[in-house]
């Protein structure tokens, strides 16, 4: 538990990476795939994501990313992708593996496919879903990569019809955020955390 608490509080949004160590592939296929287990709704994973580590194209990202100097230091860059179709494109695969799995009787997957469906028919709710557990990908990522000794930085700042156009992604897909990630340049210091509510300030019980 102790461990855990650790990796949750120490994780920072750092700004200075180190720009001569590389992240290998592997290790960011692995630290995504880990971060895949995080919860989504009726478990549809709605998240894609492209990793831009070409030091050229990094460049082009930094640019589309109003020039934050994070985007070319850091080792790569996660671009997280929100499908708002997800419900209609992932249903099978998953109820596939539910029944395989004894999760659910073969002759209640059509019906559950149709509830789920349905679900995902209103644009704006679709929308929500995606995004939200999209976040929560992201979110398990940056917790992911403080195991393994890495950093990252989560960024909203970009704009986001360029890096559409940038990474071929579709009109119908979103992106919630950009998540750097590499070593912390060690000729840098972190500032003390910033400050951070309290539960009263936050919070109710009720």
């Amino acid at each position: 538990m102790k461990e855990c608490l650790k990796l949750i509080t120490e994780r920072r949004s750092i700004t200075f990476f180190d720009p001569n160590r590389e992240i290998p592939d592997e290790l960011i296929k692995e630290i995504l795939e880990v971060s895949a287990t995080a919860p989504s709704g009726y478990n549809l994973q709605p998240w894609e994501v492209i990793v831009v580590k070409d030091k050229n194209k990094k460049k082009e990202l930094m640019e589309i990313c109003y020039n934050q100097k994070k985007v070319e230091e850091a080792s790569a860059n996660i671009v997280l992708i929100a499908n708002t179709r997800a419900g209609f494109e992932h249903v099978d695969k998953v109820l596939q593996s539910w029944e395989e799995l004894g999760y659910i009787r073969p002759e209640a997957k059509e019906a559950l496919k149709e509830q789920i469906i349905t679900g995902w028919q209103d644009p704006q709710r679709a929308l929500r879903k995606a995004i939200r557990d999209t976040a929560l990908f992201g979110m398990t990522i940056m917790i992911t990569a403080r195991a393994y000794g890495l950093e990252t930085h989560p960024m909203e700042g970009y704009d986001e019809q360029k890096l559409k156009n940038f990474l071929g992604i579709e009109d119908y897909k979103v992106i919630p955020m950009v998540i750097a990630i590499g070593y912390k340049n060690p000729s840098k210091e972190l500032l003390p955390r910033a400050y951070r509510f309290k539960f009263e300030e936050f919070g109710r019980i009720i």
